[in-house]
């Protein structure tokens, strides 16, 4: 080997040959997570599922809401429909951010009756 073919060899590591990729398990447990942030609810509380979207990211998430924020939504100005836009805008906005992939299609589908446990449990 030539000296000059070993030092353009590392000489750069912007230069170097690869690839970076997210796995599927990956970005749909950040998916969940962004979404349990926006409901403001427990992450085991989302499903979430990725399809593809014309070329970006298509999401559906089921989100089991606690009784009381259903039930106190009459004092609330936001409908539930509401909640449920502003929610979409944070799950494009901080998925694109967190992820680097570009979201398209988000369906939420809500479901409710779940009565919120305390966290903490006491036993004597």
């Amino acid at each position: 080997m030539s000296s000059g073919a070993s030092a353009g060899r590392g000489s750069c590591a912007a230069e170097r040959i690869g690839h970076n990729r997210l796995a599927h398990a990956a970005i749909r447990k950040t998916v969940e997570s962004v979404t349990a942030h926006a409901f403001g609810v427990e992450t085991g509380d989302v499903s979430a599922r990725l399809d593809d979207d014309a070329g970006r990211l298509g999401v559906n998430v089921t989100v089991k809401l606690a009784l009381p924020p259903l039930l106190l939504r009459r004092s609330s100005p936001e409908t539930v429909f509401e909640q449920a836009q502003a929610a979409r805008k944070e799950i494009v906005a901080r998925g694109t951010a967190i992820t680097g992939l570009t979201i398209g299609r988000v369906d939420i589908r809500l479901t409710g009756g779940k009565p919120r446990q305390p966290k903490e449990r006491r036993v004597e």
